[in-house]
């Protein structure tokens, strides 16, 4: 709008901006009356926040087109900020809209430089540019936001440090959809939420429905393809204590973390595309838990377990920096994978809010 930067450098910009629109009202020029009001809009925290509340608690309730819409509306009508312009993109995100929300990412780096070096955006955004083949400038935007977060003396979270250790690698080395152990290992190094008890995860209200279908179907022995550092493992043996149970992962880090937590299990340092791994395992089921988003060849993996074997696996409904991909409902869990099995059941499983995992067990055609 003419004149916007008037108030720029005022002390009560937002004072100035009332003034202006006075002023502009006064004189007739609606127009630039409408969009100073938008910008006081935009500079009025507390209305967008409730905004933005609404539509994330609309969200958790499954509600998320409406949240969408919600958000939509107030941006048509100018009332949003940064903040609300990076939850919309995050939603079209949950609904696998990648292409908007990218290019929603691109208008926040384009309209504030403040805000696009938070570290929590940045975090987002790279995850999201990565995905797109934006590889380097993923790179670069994160790091810069790590650096100025330090320099600020804030805590870097976990996630983002291992999140740069791996896009430096895939800057350098070239990229790839699928992140490497070097994500993983950096995680499994020093995560408190990976290191806390198994009664204590956000699985457990999955991992209770594994244990029942071990008991429905009699299971005895289990092979646990991508084990992680054995939270699992220390809560399937805690309740079924007669269980042979045996590991493997391609981390070494979460495979010692694994037999330091379980030493009485079996666990093994190996690759899911190892047939030998998988073949000379006679055992009563295969198991893979948030596994199969991981990787590009899910299906060229599932199509390697022996015909008439048994399979639990279970895949998320929300987006991560390792996923290749998740799913939206019951139905594309088994759109994608049910040609596979002669018969595969799915359930769908809530963790917190919006996130859910579905579980899904079948007999391998």
């Amino acid at each position: 709008m003419d004149n916007k930067n008037i108030c720029d450098g005022a002390n009560d910009r937002i004072s100035c901006l009332e003034k202006l629109a006075k002023e502009y009202a006064s004189d007739e020029a609606y127009f630039k009356e409408e969009l100073v009001y938008g910008e006081l809009l935009r500079l009025q925290a507390k209305p967008i926040s409730y905004l933005i509340a609404k539509a994330q608690s609309l969200r958790n309730q499954n509600k998320i087109q409406r949240a969408i819409e919600l958000l939509e509306n107030s941006v048509s009508l100018g009332v949003f900020n940064s903040k609300l312009l990076h939850v919309l993109a995050a939603f079209y995100r949950d609904v696998k809209s990648f292409e908007i929300a990218e290019n929603y990412i691109w208008h926040i780096i384009s309209i504030d430089t403040v805000y696009s070096q938070e570290l929590g955006f940045s975090v987002f955004a790279s995850d999201i540019l990565r995905k797109q083949g934006y590889i380097n400038t993923a790179y670069s935007m994160l790091r810069h936001a790590i650096v100025i977060s330090e320099s600020l003396n804030k805590k870097v979270p976990l996630t983002a440090s291992a999140m740069l250790v791996e896009l430096e690698h895939q800057a350098n080395n070239g990229y790839s959809y699928e992140v490497s152990h070097r994500f993983y290992d950096a995680v499994y190094e020093h995560s408190e939420k990976y290191a806390s008890a198994s009664a204590d995860s956000i699985y457990v209200p999955v991992w209770d429905k594994i244990c029942e279908l071990f008991k429905t179907y009699e299971f005895q022995s289990i092979v646990d393809v991508g084990c992680g550092p054995g939270q699992f493992a220390e809560y399937i043996i805690k309740h079924i204590p007669a269980v042979d149970y045996f590991g493997f992962d391609y981390s070494k880090i979460s495979i010692q973390k694994a037999s330091e937590r379980v030493p009485n299990a079996k666990f093994l340092v190996g690759n899911a595309f190892d047939s030998e791994i998988v073949q000379e395992n006679k055992n009563d089921v295969f198991l893979l838990l948030e596994v199969l988003e991981h990787i590009e060849q899910d299906i060229e993996l599932l199509s390697s377990f022996p015909t008439g074997s048994s399979i639990i696996f279970s895949v998320p409904n929300f987006d991560s920096f390792g996923h290749v991909r998740f799913y939206l409902d019951v139905e594309d869990v088994k759109h994608r994978f049910g040609d596979l099995f002669t018969d595969l059941a799915v359930e769908k499983v809530v963790l917190k809010g919006y996130s859910s995992i579905f579980l899904a067990h079948g007999v391998k055609a």
